[in-house]
């Protein structure tokens, strides 16, 4: 089987898609941004520095993927950032900008979309041609979507962000989201990452026969990495990534407050950038709340290991990665079904409505004055991920939805489609 990943503007998990299906036995032509050589990396973390964007060259240097062909598209990306450049400056909305930029990614991709089977493009990649290209070039085509769809997330989102005057950017009648739906309704297949994703899309009419879904895998490295579940001093509450609306901070601080009030020594310990959460916070928060922007990977699992739970109260997400991450290392998850996590509610994870800071609280002393309870629900979210979410096994999983696609398109170049 001959696949091409087309990326799309900006970073997600593509690399390690196009990773997992080479190690799955795919052939794999790899459509991505520019790849800079090793002696240019000082200049290229530079270059991120003044954008923003720490430790930029290895972020780019994932890009380069063992046993697939990687095809660098460098002036699309060029052209990118001077649009993103010109919207931080204000000249462009920000839904403006991001169709423009997926415009040129799809554009740039055109030429390349031949002597294959299947096409796995990003979703909001495959207009401006691509999709038609590759369609009348004989290729299937699979799109990729990562989060809910933007309805939902406009729904549920709408009076949080407008508590702190901020615009959601979900709503699915700008450009860039209409760009995105239209390419989930041209797709032969819809690859989504969990069964909440597929949920909003079933909701709001999309055929649920034409989704299919692959949840993200989890490195190795952050396998079992907590054995101890006592605690002796504060209870520490670890919160990984974005400190976003988005992902309920609002309401996770409001919990501890609450639980701190009732007398349970609680401690958020946030290993990410504050983002737009930061408006949430209180002076006397100082207290319980600590700050780190960046750690590198060994201390990351140091710190999922020293933690006594993972709460994250999202409002949506597509897999929550983070989450994914804490629960293989053995820290017991609070969180909301919105979360997609492929765990069991009161076995491997606890889950809370949304937006409901008292069942929050609830839940949290809950876990914390029951050690058994902890060890149970971490040892048996331990089990499912390592068993079933690797990345081998999100390799074998995206490798038959590219199979399947074939069959259904009826292409294949008269190849087999389904690999032994």
């Amino acid at each position: 089987m001959k696949a091409i990943i087309s990326t799309g503007w900006g970073k997600l998990y593509f690399h390690e898609t196009a990773r997992a299906l080479a190690g799955a036995g795919v052939d794999v032509n790899f459509l991505t941004g520019w790849l800079p050589k090793p002696k240019h990396a000082a200049a290229v973390d530079l270059l991120g520095e003044l954008m923003g964007q720490k430790h930029l060259a290895s972020r780019m240097a994932a890009r380069g993927i063992p046993g697939a062909t990687v095809t660098p598209i460098a002036w699309a990306e060029v052209a990118g950032t001077g649009i993103e450049l010109i919207q931080r400056s204000k000249l462009l909305s920000r839904d403006l900008a991001y169709g423009m930029q997926f415009r040129i990614a799809a554009c740039a991709t055109r030429k390349y979309l031949n002597d294959a089977d299947v096409l796995l493009v990003r979703s909001g990649a495959g207009q401006s041609g691509a999709i038609k290209t590759a369609r009348a070039n004989g290729l299937a085509v699979v799109v990729d979507h990562s989060i809910a769809h933007p309805a939902y997330i406009h729904e549920v989102l709408g009076e949080e962000f407008a508590r702190f005057g901020l615009d959601i950017g979900y709503d699915p009648r700008t450009d860039l989201w209409k760009l995105v739906l239209r390419d989930c309704a041209d797709a032969g297949l819809l690859l989504v990452n969990s069964d909440f994703v597929k949920e909003t899309f079933v909701a709001r009419g999309y055929p649920a026969e034409k989704v299919r879904v692959a949840y993200l895998g989890v490195r190795e490295n952050f396998f079992d990495l907590k054995r101890n579940y006592e605690i002796d001093g504060p209870i520490k509450i670890l919160f990984t990534g974005n400190f976003d609306l988005r992902k309920g901070v609002r309401v996770l601080l409001e919990a501890i407050r609450k639980c701190r009030q009732g007398g349970l020594d609680l401690r958020l310990e946030l290993i990410g950038n504050l983002a737009n959460g930061k408006p949430c916070l209180l002076p006397s928060d100082s207290e319980f709340f600590t700050h780190t922007p960046f750690v590198p990977q060994a201390a990351l699992g140091s710190a999922l290991a020293d933690a006594d739970m993972f709460v994250f109260p999202t409002y949506a997400e597509g897999s929550s990665r983070s989450a994914m991450e804490a629960a293989a290392a053995g820290l017991p998850v609070i969180t909301t079904k919105n979360c997609g996590l492929p765990l069991q509610d009161g076995v491997s994870a606890v889950y809370v409505p949304i937006n409901d800071a008292d069942s929050l609280a609830n839940a949290i002393s809950r876990v914390a004055s029951d050690a058994a309870l902890r060890e149970s629900l971490a040892r048996n979210a331990v089990k499912t991920i390592t068993e079933q979410y690797t990345w081998q096994h999100y390799g074998e999983r995206v490798r038959n939805v590219l199979s399947e696609a074939i069959q259904l398109s009826g292409q294949g170049n008269g190849q087999p489609s389904v690999l032994s």
